[in-house]
């Protein structure tokens, strides 16, 4: 099957726009002939990861730590690296930019950050010198280009907001969930090799979730009102991302009876869920997701008699916080559990949820040896800085910073016997199987956590 381009696409194709355009184009043409696409769709937003550029990936030694570090993403831009006057394709209006990943550049000598901390009696951690060189020259290889600089996993908040209708390729998982869900744009969960070859084109196959039959709901889950009047905390909101994930096994779901009011934190929180625990980046939040005004919409007007039904009751998240903390416990039953580092926000905390930490901390003091960290967006950190709520988490003993991503950390290698406590139920079913043990909790307990050097449940649905 051929696809249907239109002249500035195939002219792209041709080479009439230079040598990293016809690159790009042929490597998509070819990925939208294997997925029988019929047509390309232009792209408002590009989401991707931020290359590890190193001039010598075949040294041993550097071989060695990309390795450890590098996501594999990295070497796919160093052909486009080489061509002269590559630049992405903003003229056409797509804005371009990375997800974070491992540190906070004007930060990278400073302790206590993830990137460079120690725990008492455990050990120490801190990135590769190498490797954060690496990392920056591949972010100043971006700018030059013309990437954003926004290095944010939540760029549609307040970076680049696509509209209703519009199409964006992100390769960061709840951003896709976000893009589909809460502002009625099209993505799919894309290829970090896809996402390269937008950038510089503008374009990419339509396919997927583009497509409306790929978006139809195909069950509907149902919270009981018991559950929807109970929701408060960034993990409560969390957890029932990951019921309503549970319920719908792998298919899209309009989700009924959801609180009227949810604020940025709530939404990010429920639709993280796609990220661990669905294959597809799409939810229904009946009264929220723009295209599903009604069930009927919902379903694409293939909505079945009797369509599949689940509810979520109290019962439902009791047994998911239970759950989520059960993938890499602590060691003992011990109802406190000693804590040695506390994460807020993955996805990026928003504003939101930085002043709810920056008021529970508030004139208190952080545990000697205990890391409290809270990782945002850049918007939102310089906001915080402005307002001062960086400064209470600061002067409490805790760190705020941007431009990074818990999620891309190299946890692995973080010192044997670390405990982890954070609202993130994404975080937790991504870095459970790299060593540390895990902790689900809402911000107030993990505050309390920071302070007093070990977590006890709060809230209705803990344990």
């Amino acid at each position: 099957m051929t696809m249907k381009l239109t002249t500035y696409q195939q002219e792209m194709l041709d080479g009439k726009h230079g040598e990293t355009k016809q690159f790009c184009m042929s490597k998509l043409t070819d990925f939208g002939e294997a997925v029988e696409a019929t047509e390309m769709v232009d792209l408002v937003l590009v989401l991707n990861c931020c290359p590890i550029y190193s001039k010598d990936r075949k040294n041993p030694e550097t071989a060695k730590k990309l390795a450890a570090y590098d996501l594999g993403h990295s070497a796919l831009y160093d052909p486009i690296f080489k061509m002269k006057d590559a630049h992405v394709a903003d003229e056409s209006g797509t804005a371009c930019g990375n997800d974070p990943y491992m540190v906070q550049f004007d930060k990278a000598e400073e302790k206590g950050y993830p990137w460079n901390f120690e725990l008492p009696g455990k050990g120490s951690f801190k990135l590769d010198p190498e490797m954060v060189t690496d990392l920056k020259a591949g972010y100043d290889k971006l700018t030059e280009h013309g990437w954003l600089p926004w290095l944010s996993c939540n760029p549609y908040f307040n970076t680049r907001i696509p509209k209703m209708g519009e199409y964006a390729a992100s390769s960061e998982s709840s951003a896709a969930a976000y893009i589909n869900t809460i502002l009625g744009a099209r993505t799919n969960r894309e290829s970090p090799v896809n996402t390269v070859y937008c950038a510089y084109t503008g374009c990419l196959p339509k396919y997927g979730t583009h497509l409306d039959e790929n978006r139809a709901a195909k069950c509907i889950v149902e919270l009981d009102d018991e559950v929807r009047d109970a929701l408060k905390g960034a993990a409560d909101w969390a957890a029932l991302g990951a019921c309503i994930a549970d319920k719908s096994m792998n298919r899209i779901p309009a989700v009924l009876n959801l609180p009227k009011n949810m604020g940025p934190t709530a939404t990010k929180q429920i639709i993280a869920c796609c990220s661990p625990g669905m294959n597809d980046p799409m939810l229904h939040l009946m009264g929220f997701t723009p295209e599903s005004p009604t069930l009927e919409a919902a379903f694409k007007g293939a909505m079945p008699r009797n369509p599949e039904r689940y509810k979520i009751t109290m019962d439902d998240m009791v047994e998911m916080f239970q759950q989520i903390n059960a993938i890499a416990p602590p060691p003992g039953a011990e109802p406190a559990k000693p804590v040695d580092i506390i994460v807020i926000g993955c996805p990026h905390a928003t504003f939101e949820e930085i002043r709810e930490v920056a008021r529970l901390v508030k004139g208190k003091k952080v545990k000697e040896g205990v890391q409290l960290w809270v990782q945002t967006d850049t918007p939102s950190y310089h906001m915080a800085q402005h307002y001062g709520d960086a400064k209470i988490i600061e002067d409490a003993g805790g760190k705020i910073y941007h431009q990074t991503c818990m999620a891309m950390t190299p946890i692995r290698h973080y010192p044997k016997g670390t405990t982890i406590a954070t609202s993130s139920y994404k975080y937790v079913k991504l870095g459970g199987g790299f060593g540390p043990s895990w902790i689900f909790g809402n911000p107030d307990a993990l505050v309390n956590a920071a302070i007093s050097g070990v977590f006890k449940p709060s809230g209705r649905w803990a344990a």
